[in-house]
């Protein structure tokens, strides 16, 4: 017993609180409470989602002190373990029923449990783990590859759940952590070029165009030739493949997010409904805003799922172009601070985890925000620290906790 508390836990760490990266959480997470206060004020104080947000932001306060004692390097030499057990939960959310269109919980007695959600904190670690040992050895397109291939079987069980919004996180973060082990760019375009190839297939002139930068870049860059003829065939397979893929491939309500991101006007009361009260709430609310509780979209219900996915929505009608301003400040400042303590850190498994981490809430701050405004189809990512949402907020409590640790402990 004493051996397994001495492998997860230390008595040796600095325990104290980095305000660069606490303070503009705390101000989202304030923030976070004056919109959910908004949003629920017509419901019964302690079945409110602002209740509810505020248990377990309590919550969240001991996951934060509790990931202060742990052993960061205990997630470097268990990261493959957590790995296959991520694969069995996935695979045991299978079997159990559906729950909102879904099969994305395990349901354990009274606990519903998400373990795509977890997931993307172990990804970060099973990445970390397998970039940061092969630095002695370090093949650029071998590396790439497997990281790929790690990344790709979880996500494509999560998005069979279906949920495509957790399967482009697990595939989105293995794009900066290569990059910061130190693959070569052309490599990073070898990873994204499908996928761009897949998009422009949408348009004939802009796919073949691509296949036309592609084929410069090719020049430009001198691979081997088979390397180059391989690379080339991929994409425009990709391409070929995408009529195929979009119908057998995509679920019915993510064809209708997509061609509704395309052209929201298509069908106003229908699939573009969100988008369009979304993009007039923003609007309507000036720089200033109209005042909390005062949203005309947010108040008379025409605004959807105002709590999670378009709670940006409610921030911009009653608090304003300068409420999200303040939004995007504070995360800039965040992922500054990030980029700053990842370069300074000796080690590179924690080094790549503070990368991941921030990858993850950048990515779902991006999509969130993108959604709102039609720049990316509705895909249900929160936004990280705003949102209401149990498991995802103690999700990201814990990686700042972990991020917290490792600046007092590894620079």
């Amino acid at each position: 017993m004493n051996w397994i508390f001495t492998k997860i836990f230390s008595r040796n760490l600095i325990i104290a609180v980095n305000y660069r990266i606490v303070l503009p959480i705390i101000l989202l997470c304030i923030i976070s409470l004056l919109l959910l206060k908004s949003t629920s004020a017509e419901s019964p104080l302690f079945a409110s989602t602002f209740s509810r947000q505020l248990l377990w932001l309590i919550m969240g306060i001991f996951i934060f002190m509790g990931s202060q004692l742990l052993r960061v390097q205990f997630f470097n030499e268990y990261a493959y373990h957590f790995y296959i057990i991520l694969i069995i939960a996935i695979l045991g959310t299978y079997f159990m029923p559906i729950k909102g269109g879904s099969q994305r919980w395990l349901i354990i007695g009274p606990l519903s449990i998400q373990p795509s959600e977890i997931g993307k904190v172990i990804m970060v670690f099973v990445l970390a783990k397998f970039l940061s040992d092969q630095r002695e050895n370090f093949n650029h397109l071998r590396v790439m590859l497997i990281t790929i291939l790690l990344a790709v079987f979880p996500a494509m069980l999560v998005f069979n759940q279906p949920d495509l919004g957790t399967a482009i996180i697990y595939l989105a973060i293995t794009y900066p952590m290569l990059y910061w082990a130190g693959v070569r760019p052309y490599y990073l375009f070898i990873v994204v070029a499908p996928v761009i190839s897949i998009l422009a297939a949408f348009n004939i002139i802009a796919f073949y165009l691509w296949m036309l930068i592609i084929i410069v870049l090719l020049v430009y860059s001198q691979p081997k030739l088979l390397e180059g003829v391989i690379l080339f065939i991929i994409n425009v397979s990709c391409g070929l493949l995408t009529p195929y893929m979009w119908d057998n491939i995509l679920y019915e309500h993510q064809r209708n997010r997509i061609l509704t991101f395309l052209d929201p006007l298509r069908d106003p009361q229908g699939a573009g409904y969100q988008i369009i009260q979304s993009m007039t709430a923003i609007g309507s609310g000036g720089f200033w805003g109209k005042g909390l509780g005062q949203g005309t979209q947010t108040h008379l219900r025409y605004l959807p799922v105002r709590d999670t996915d378009f709670i940006i929505s409610v921030s911009g009608e009653e608090l304003g172009l300068f409420s999200i301003i303040i939004i995007i400040s504070s995360y800039l400042f965040f992922i500054f601070w990030m980029l700053v303590y990842a370069e300074k850190i000796r080690n590179n498994f924690s080094s790549l985890v503070m990368i991941g981490f921030v990858s993850i809430l950048f990515v779902h701050l991006l999509v969130n925000m993108g959604m709102t405004v039609g720049l990316f189809p509705v895909t249900g990512l929160p936004a990280p620290f705003i949102s209401y949402g149990g498991s995802f907020l103690l999700t990201c409590i814990m990686m700042i906790g972990l991020i917290n640790n490792i600046t007092n402990n590894e620079i």
